[in-house]
Parts: C-alpha cells; structure tokens; sequence
C-alpha cells in the first residue's frame, strides 16, 4: 500500500501523461507539429540531452540558460508539478518547469504557474520553434482543468515577451514598474 504522499505522486504522474498526451495529439491532429513530437516529464534522458546540446549555451537575446539539473534538484517536493520536455524525436527542443497551488481549504486548487520555459538554443535550428511557450501554455492549461485551478500564471515574465502574453489574454501584475508576473483564466 502507497503512503498518500506517493498515491498522490503516482495520480498526478498519471494525470501529466495523460495531458501530454492529450496536448500531442491535439497539436499533430492540428497541423501545427509532425508526429515526431513527444512530450515526457523531465527525467534522466532528458538531462543528458540538456547536458550534451544546451549546457553552456546562451541565447542570443541572452534570455534563459538556467541551469536545469539545479532547478529540479530545488524543485518543491510535492506531486502538483509540471516538469516538461518536449522532443522532436531524439532532439530536445524545450524545459518547462511548473507547478500548481496546494489545494485550498475549499479543495480547490488556485492556479497553475509556469516558472521556467526555455528553448533549445541554436544552431542547429529547433524543429519546435515559435511553438515551445504555446505548447507550455496548451499543457499548463490542460493540466489546471484536470486538477482544478482556475488560473494560469507565468512567473517572472520574460520582458521582451510582456506585449505578446497580453495578446494571448493574460493580464500584468506589476510592482514598481516591473512585471512580477502574467494571468489568465482557464476558460472552461
């Protein structure tokens, strides 16, 4: 018999497969990715792939370059959270790294946060480009409703990207003139 820690570890282990799934089949049935797309949680494979084509690299825009195996090394120790990989076949094209709220007294989860989303830096060219924050934004979506929350929140927004996030509905919150971090509603 599981701990409830562990059973609820292994329901959201299945509940991600289940989204991923989901978001893969919706986006190959769209037209919008060929079939060699796959979506898996973070995992070994995924780090030696990070270590072997993205460690070291930056951006031109200098944007990302974090170091991943220290972020889901610190990543909360809780069953409620979105470590992502997405693939084109063997090529490692995108990190995604969120989570959701713990559950309200009213059971109810809050919101679904996206803390880290990054791009393969180039070359060579990612067969994924232009699609690995909407594919974060379909899989945070996908994975709120199946838990609960009614809200998506991008933490610590790129800057570059505040005017596009607005264009795809999500709202500002800002202190000191500095965007803290971006929201929208899980549309039912």
């Amino acid at each position: 018999m599981l701990s409830p820690y562990a059973s609820a570890r292994r329901r959201h282990a299945d509940i991600r497969s289940d989204v991923y799934s989901f978001v893969r089949d919706q986006y190959v049935r769209a037209g919008v990715v060929t079939t060699d797309l796959r979506v898996t949680d973070i995992d070994r494979t995924a780090m030696e792939a990070w270590s072997g084509t993205w460690m070291g690299r930056r951006h031109p825009a200098d944007a990302g370059a974090w170091n991943w195996p220290l972020l889901i090394e610190c990543m909360p120790r809780r069953a409620a959270i979105l470590p992502v990989a997405l693939w084109s076949g063997d090529d490692l094209c995108g990190l995604i790294l969120g989570r959701a709220s713990r559950h309200r007294q009213t059971g109810v989860r809050h919101t679904v946060t996206l803390t880290y989303v990054e791009r393969r830096p180039e070359p060579p060219p990612v067969p994924l480009r232009g699609e690995i924050v909407l594919l974060a934004l379909s899989i945070a979506t996908a994975y709120g409703k199946a838990v609960g929350a009614s809200r998506i929140r991008l933490g610590y927004p790129e800057p570059r990207l505040i005017g596009w996030y607005e264009r795809l509905g999500f709202v500002v919150a800002r202190s000191g003139g500095k965007a803290v971090y971006c929201e929208r509603e899980i549309k039912p």
